[in-house]
């Protein structure tokens, strides 16, 4: 199987005309690139296969030649060629446009450059250009000259061995003032340009000299997607501080942005389903090496919002597993919260009788770190524990002022069943009523972001009457309910698949889409993904293709879009089904209506208005019997 590796991109025109876009996309075929990272089987007109971006044993990732879209069943990944070389290669729009130009012999048109960009783009190439001399200077430095030995007693003494030094790019700066300096004068680079990358120090006492800022220290190279240096980290061999010594900020560096480890980790994330958050870089490169894939850490410093937000990115799901000391548990809780902030779903692994990762492996080994991976606990958990750790719950004011302190935590969780969950947990822990405890922890913030989120697919919406589901239902193949395509097949609200099987046939045929908002109107969609995928269809040219709709769609989105091209649906008596589906639609608003005049009719009988109760009361039935009819 072939990786074709990208290059770092030029100074493309990030607005691509449109004409070349389409000469892109007629040149290229989706089973040709594809088939570089997946191996596919023919299945009637689609190709399946082991989805790239998950783990499975049974193929659930389609290519769909004729419509050029891939989709997985299992983990709802989907989109066209760019979508495919964006998600599997961490690429953005243009890096995809241009590796795909770059395979049909296509050059992308590139921009004009102000003087100030250009000036601005030489430095960043010269940046990026005394990074890897230096990179490749500490490497050579550990692997080959006698001055190494001590980086390499070390590394060998933490078990790394020589496939992770090379893979990470691991180096050693030597016990020496000007090590660095030296080597790289040779080779054209100045003191200066040095200093301003962050690698060396001018002496305060003599301006104009200056010293290297590592020495005698083991190097980890922090690369970025394309396995690039951008920055490094020192560690000493000895007990002398800093024991940590990591590059500076510069103009192209930020520490807050990176995560080391995420240029190996990222295919990692995806195939496990979440990331392993470790505290330093030894915890990383030893989870790595015992085949924990999907481990990263921060960058010497405590987590930041940027970095929570990279994780985003990749995964919905981490796992912290930072050390098992005080400063850890507290790192632990303030990462935690970031995670949160930024959507993802924050679990907590305390390793027993070993204060890190690297340790737990070494004295453990692997089987018993994957068995701990089963005994994760959620944050919620994980602070409960060290709160009653700190001040046991004795007395009924202990056990009030545990609970406030979990309050906020709770009142945050949009999940009602894991909301609920957590009150449960905390009854049972403290020994007190389901009720009080819901009460305590509603009493300051029944308003407040906690507070449950409607669900797309959920049991309250669903339409009581049975009228028409058949006439839907019976043009969705079975494969699609066992698909994992919706939750909870026997909830499946019938107005969501109406919507889906419109957008399919406006896709389809894009003429429908006037008769369409004719009768339901511009807004008709509930789920707001559909009500996206539709207003950018409207936008479309007139025979648009799935790229040119789904390009400019959030990933979620452009998943979900993806997977209703995906559907195998019957189109063969495409007006019975958009009209069965307009009528599902209409009723449901109907039946939203008559729920609306229920709440005022109550409203008004409590008020005393019995007249204009009665009032409402004719309209429901009315309502109800036209609806009947």
């Amino acid at each position: 199987m072939i990786t074709v590796r990208h290059e770092r991109p030029s100074n493309v025109d990030a607005h691509i005309p449109e004409e070349i876009l389409e000469e892109i996309r007629a040149r290229t075929d989706i089973l040709d690139v594809i088939s570089e990272y997946v191996s596919l089987q023919r299945k009637g007109k689609n190709y399946l296969g082991l989805c790239p971006f998950h783990s499975e044993k049974t193929p659930s990732f389609t290519v769909t030649p004729d419509k050029q879209i891939f989709y997985c069943f299992g983990c709802h990944v989907g989109g066209d060629v760019f979508a495919f070389l964006m998600k599997k290669e961490g690429w953005t729009f243009v890096e995809a446009a241009q590796d795909l130009a770059r395979r049909q012999g296509m050059v992308l048109p590139e921009r004009s450059l102000s003087s100030e960009e250009q000036e601005k783009r030489k430095k960043k190439k010269r940046w990026e250009e005394i990074q890897e001399l230096s990179a490749n200077y500490f490497h050579t430095m550990l692997m080959e000259h006698e001055e190494g030995g001590p980086g390499r007693a070390y590394f060998a003494k933490r078990g790394i061995d020589r496939d992770m030094v090379v893979a990470f790019r691991l180096g050693y700066a030597p016990n020496r003032w000007n090590g660095l300096l030296q080597a790289l004068s040779l080779q054209g680079v100045s003191p200066r340009e040095l200093a301003d990358a962050g690698l060396v120090i001018e002496k305060a006492q003599t301006p104009g000299q200056y010293y290297d800022r590592f020495r005698n220290r083991v190097i980890f190279s922090i690369l970025d997607s394309r396995g690039c240096p951008v920055a490094f980290g020192g560690r000493v061999l000895d007990d002398s501080l800093p024991k940590y010594l990591n590059s500076p900020e510069t103009p192209f560096f930020s520490k807050g942005q990176n995560l080391y480890g995420m240029n190996k980790a990222a295919q990692g994330i995806r195939f496990a389903g979440f990331a392993l958050l470790a505290e330093g870089y030894m915890d990383v490169l030893a989870l790595q090496q015992a085949g924990f894939a999907n481990a990263v850490a921060s960058l010497g410093t405590a987590l930041t919002r940027e970095q929570a937000k990279l994780l985003r990115r990749h995964t919905g799901r981490v796992v912290i597993v930072y050390d098992s000391d005080a400063a850890g548990t507290q790192a632990t809780l303030r990462a935690a919260v970031l995670l949160g902030e930024a959507g993802l779903r924050v679990e907590v692994l305390r390793l027993t009788g070993a204060k890190d990762p690297d340790e737990f492996l070494h004295t453990q080994g692997y089987d018993a770190f994957k068995s701990s991976l089963t005994q994760t606990q959620t944050y919620v958990e994980f602070k409960y524990q060290i709160i009653t750790e700190e001040i046991p719950p004795e007395g009924i004011l202990g056990k009030a002022e545990v609970v406030a302190k979990l309050a906020p935590d709770i009142r945050k969780t949009a999940s009602p069943v894991e909301r609920e969950g957590y009150e449960r947990f905390l009854s049972e822990q403290l020994g007190l009523s389901l009720e009080a405890i819901q009460r305590e922890i509603a009493k300051n913030g029944r308003q407040g972001p906690g507070k449950a989120q409607k669900q797309e697919y959920s049991p309250a919406e669903q339409d009581i009457s049975v009228k028409n589901r058949d006439n839907i239902n019976r043009y969705v193949l079975s494969g699609e309910r066992s698909s994992g395509q919706f939750p909870n097949p026997t909830v499946e609200p019938r107005r969501c698949r109406a919507e889906r099987n419109i957008l399919r046939l406006v896709l389809e045929d894009s003429s429908l889409l006037a008769r369409v908002e004719n009768e339901l109107g511009p807004k008709f969609c509930t789920v707001p993904a559909h009500q996206e995928i539709l207003d950018l269809m409207r936008q479309a040219p007139a025979g648009a293709a799935f790229s040119d709709v789904g390009r400019d769609l959030a990933e979620g989105t452009g998943n979900r879009l993806a997977g209703i091209m995906a559907e195998n649906i019957d189109l063969s008596k495409r007006e019975k089904l958009l009209a069965d589906c307009i009528q599902v639609i209409l009723q449901a608003r109907e039946e939203e209506k008559v729920e609306e005049l229920q709440t005022r009719m109550a409203a008004l009988e409590r008020s005393g208005d019995i007249a204009g109760a009665m009032a409402l009361l004719k309209e429901i039935g009315e309502r109800l019997k036209r609806g009947e009819q």
